[in-house]
């Protein structure tokens, strides 16, 4: 029986075939480098920043953040924004999974939303340059739900180095709270000494008869502790920015920015969350595309501000939103 031989013109095929080979595979790689930078292709990152206006031990921040892990997020790093201004950022091995869970606290709550938006500016830069996260999702609650948007629209992604591309507000008081003031009984008007700034124009509306001089009335204990609440609420909005500025910042919202909006009314008397008013929180809806937006209205009393996290209809909602559940 002949053996078949091997003759040198199939051993230039071979070799010819072997060098393409080869050379396709380098020249793959190279352009695959090429188009990254120089990196190897990897899965995109996006983390899901939350940031509250409690601090990170509350019951809310930290339901929704196992929430978010059984969803398919793993819990990567807690920051901490110092009242000075210093950021302390405390991670874990999560940091590399393909959806960290960020969690942003401010220390200080007294500071306005431009100083948390700023902070929170230099906390996206350092996220980007240091594990090349170039997207996220973001949460806000309360009036973290002012920071994330006024980040968004003043900073962006030509400075964050991060693209927006969900963002779930949960009790955001864009128009302001409202806090539960005592009625004035009659005869009280006059003692009042101011009424809340217009949340719509900035300007505070005071038509108040002044106190009769020849005529003084003491303040009772009731005034006073209506006139002390009437002070922290103020107070409160004094440090959000107004309507009018959200409203002229919008329109440096990315368009492709997702937008969920969840807000609660406790009872149809006060249309309210026992915080915020309903008002308030659907004002967001005319500072983003009508295409963009999408609310969930809780009622009841897992619709109180500080339950509306735990809410469970909220859960499964943000869930889908996220994590396409």
């Amino acid at each position: 029986m002949n053996k078949k031989r091997f003759n040198k013109w199939d051993l230039i095929v071979l070799i010819i075939g072997v060098s393409a080979a080869v050379f396709g595979f380098f020249y793959m790689n190279y352009n695959n480098g090429q188009s990254t930078g120089g990196k190897m292709h990897k899965p995109m990152q996006s983390p899901i920043i939350f940031v509250s206006d409690q601090n990170r031990t509350s019951a809310a921040a930290q339901h929704l953040v196992t929430t978010a892990s059984r969803s398919g997020g793993s819990v990567a790093m807690h920051i901490d924004v110092l009242a000075n201004g210093d950021i302390q950022y405390n991670k874990n091995g999560n940091v590399k999974a393909k959806q960290p869970i960020i969690e942003v606290n401010f220390s200080d709550r007294t500071k306005t939303t431009h100083e948390q938006a700023k902070s929170l500016n230099k906390i996206l830069r350092h996220l980007n340059h240091k594990y090349d996260y170039e997207q996220y999702d973001a949460i806000g609650f309360g009036s973290g739900s002012l920071t994330v948007f006024s980040n968004a629209t003043r900073y962006g992604v030509a400075k964050n180095g991060m693209r927006l591309q969900h963002f779930i507000s949960v009790a955001g008081p864009y128009q302001g709270v409202k806090l539960n003031v005592p009625p004035l009984k009659q005869g009280q008007a006059g003692n009042q000494t101011q009424t809340p700034v217009n949340r719509q124009n900035g300007v505070r509306n005071n038509n108040q008869r002044p106190n009769d001089p020849q005529h003084p009335v003491q303040p009772t204990p009731e005034m006073i502790q209506r006139q002390q609440i009437l002070d922290r609420q103020q107070a409160i909005n004094d440090r959000h920015p107004s309507y009018a500025e959200l409203k002229r910042l919008s329109k440096k919202l990315d368009p492709n920015t997702q937008v969920l909006n969840i807000y609660g009314v406790v009872d149809n008397k006060s249309n309210s969350d026992g915080l915020v008013p309903a008002s308030s929180a659907t004002a967001l809806k005319n500072l983003v595309p009508s295409k963009n937006y999408e609310s969930l209205r809780l009622t009841g009393p897992m619709a109180e501000h500080s339950q509306i996290i735990d809410n469970q209809i909220s859960e499964r909602i943000i869930n889908r939103f996220l994590f396409n559940e």
